[in-house]
């Protein structure tokens, strides 16, 4: 597969990392079932990938400034498209909360910020197709 580039700004390294981990998470479940049901292929898919999000994980440290991720297009746009959902999640919690009186409105456009920037990245990577 293509790898690609992408510049994450570094107020969007901890919620895409935060992403980067789930998926591994969820990948290294995934192998551990392969290997359960002894499926060999699966497997090598599984440890490829984990090859690639520990490089992803390792490029975006918690305390990273702008950083540029370089992987494959599938594995950065599942990072980007799950950092977009989780900051949209966030966005309409703090709508509600903002709404209720519990959070002031700056916060809310902060949320909304941060789910305009990861959009835009995204665009950005579906618009290099």
């Amino acid at each position: 597969m293509a790898r690609v580039s992408v510049e994450v700004p570094a107020e969007l390294v901890k919620p895409i990392r935060e992403t980067v981990l789930l998926l591994y998470e969820a990948t290294a479940e995934s192998l551990h079932l392969a290997l359960k049901a002894r499926a060999l292929g699966e497997v090598r898919l599984h440890r490829r990938r984990l090859d690639e999000l520990d490089e992803v994980v390792r490029a975006l440290e918690p305390d990273a400034q702008a950083t540029e991720l370089s992987a494959t297009r599938e594995l950065i746009h599942d990072a980007l498209y799950g950092a977009l959902i989780d900051a949209g999640e966030r966005l309409a919690d703090a709508s509600n909360r903002s709404w209720r009186g519990e959070l002031p409105l700056e916060r809310v456009q902060a949320a909304a910020e941060e789910v305009l920037a990861i959009d835009s990245l995204l665009r950005g990577l579906d618009a290099a197709r």
